[in-house]
Parts: structure tokens; C-alpha cells; sequence
């Protein structure tokens, strides 16, 4: 819901009422607090909803400026300090919706995330576990007390010139005649997924991330397994396709004890 009408109907009200009722003073904090709040109301979520037995999922469609992320929430000098080492514009985004989003969806102010040795993300001080992906305008979190995993990928031609590099014999073979770039865009998305939830980088995707064969629809749960020296496991992975304009985009997740 957009509201920069409301908002300017509101600054002329205030303009007009601030010599008989309010000091300079009230009126600057009370134009703080609804632009704070205009800027919430206005928060782009695609999606949000409660996945598993407690987690919680939020996608975030990104099309505000750096300017107007930076006025939804505060952030500290060590936090600006971290988006100034990002060179390019769509990647510092990225780091402004993640805590954005992270903070929306936890219900919790101050979240810090941050990345082990392999790059796994985690919330400093707590025992929850959480899971980002990133692509193009979407962006997608995850949180449960359990492991968990999460990839968004827009689908695209492309894949079709690596699906060798990630899909067993056996998984090529299952393919349909229809909607192959949606089957094997859930593919890659649920192995990264499982990738993710393992976070310790030694998965090959052909050999030790196997996928179930499946029939494709536009949502779907599928089966995957994490498979090497240490770890036998089959989980459970939902998967769903997003419509955001012309683009099309697939979603999967994993959570440990579904």
C-alpha cells in the first residue's frame, strides 16, 4: 500500500494547524513518525507466511532507492561502515533488505546477521537458524529453530546449458516434454537448498544432492537428499512459482525436522 498522498495531505494539515496547536519541535517528530510509518506501510513484501511447525518465510520485491531503504530502519556506523564495502548499488540493497526483512519477519529490532567460515549465515546471539537468497528484484528469508534452506532463481533459457553440470543421468531422464525450464529451475533450486541447509561446502550437486523425479506444477513438495561419508538423510522441499510482472520465478525450501 502506497501512501505518499496520505502523506502530503497529512504535511499540509500539520502546516497549517502547527502555530495554534503544536511547537516546531512536536511538529518535526510527529513528521518523523509518519514517515517511518508511510515507509512500513509501503514495505514491498511479495509474500509472507508461517512455513513448518514455527518458522516463518518473507520474500521482499526490491524497488525502493538506497535512500528510501536506509529511512526504514536505523542503522549503526559498524553496519554503514559494511555497506560501504559493497561497490555496486544492487548488491548493497541486498544487504538492506536482509535486515530489513529479517527484523520484519523475527518481529525483533537490532538483528545482526552474520557468516561463519563457510559462509553460512546465522543470527548473532540466537539459536535460530535463518537462510537468505537473492534474485534479480527478489529477495527471500527463512527463519526456524530448526536448519533451514532457501533459494529463489528466476527462471530462464539459460539453464538449459548447465543442466549437465548439476543433474544426475537419472534426473535428466525424468525430465518432462513441458515446462522444462520450470522443472529444472526447481531442480538447481532445491539442491541449493539442501546445499544451504548443510552449509559446509563439500556437496558435489550431481553425486551428493539427489532429487526425487517429479511431476512439474506450478507448486509442489518434492524429495531430496543430503548424501556423503557423514550424512544418509532425505528431507521434504517445497517448492512454488512466482509471478512478478513478466518475470517468472521459483522458490523452493527445506526445513530439518519436517
Amino acid at each position: 500500500m502506497y501512501l505518499r498522498g496520505t502523506l502530503g495531505r497529512v504535511k499540509v494539515k500539520l502546516f497549517w494547524y502547527k502555530k495554534r496547536h503544536f511547537s516546531p519541535f512536536s511538529t518535526k517528530l510527529i513528521m518523523r513518525f509518519l514517515l517511518i510509518f508511510c515507509q512500513f506501510c509501503r514495505m514491498p513484501l511479495y509474500s509472507q507466511k508461517p512455513v513448518g511447525k514455527k518458522g516463518k518465510l518473507g520474500i521482499w520485491h526490491m524497488s525502493e532507492s538506497l535512500d528510501e531503504l536506509l529511512r526504514m530502519k536505523q542503522f549503526s556506523k559498524e553496519n554503514l561502515t559494511a555497506l560501504d564495502s559493497y561497490k555496486y548499488d544492487h548488491r548493497k540493497k541486498e544487504w538492506l533488505v536482509s535486515r530489513i526483512l529479517a527484523e520484519h519477519i523475527i518481529g525483533e529490532k537490532n538483528i545482526r546477521i552474520v557468516y561463519d567460515e563457510y559462509n553460512k549465515p546465522s543470527l548473532h546471539g540466537s539459536n535460530l537458524h535463518i537462510s537468505l537468497s537473492h534474485s534479480h528484484d527478489l529477495l527471500g528469508f527463512i527463519v526456524d529453530e530448526a536448519a533451514t534452506g532457501i533459494d529463489i532463481e528466476i527462471i530462464k533459457p539459460k539453464i538449459f546449458n548447465i543442466k549437465h553440470k548439476f543433474m544426475s543421468k537419472m534426473e535428466l531422464l525424468s525430465l518432462q516434454e513441458e515446462n522444462n525450464a520450470e522443472q529444472l529451475t526447481v531442480y538447481w533450486c532445491a539442491k541449493e537448498s539442501l546445499y544451504k541447509l548443510y552449509g559446509k561446502k563439500e556437496l558435489e550437486f550431481k553425486e551428493n544432492l539427489p532429487i526425487e523425479p517429479f511431476k512439474y506444477e506450478e507448486k509442489g513438495i518434492i524429495k531430496g537428499w543430503i548424501k556423503n561419508s557423514v550424512m544418509n538423510t532425505c528431507f521434504n522441499l517445497p517448492y512454488e512459482q512466482l509471478n512478478l510482472g513478466k518475470e517468472r520465478y521459483m522458490l523452493t525450501y527445506i526445513i530439518a525436522k519436517d
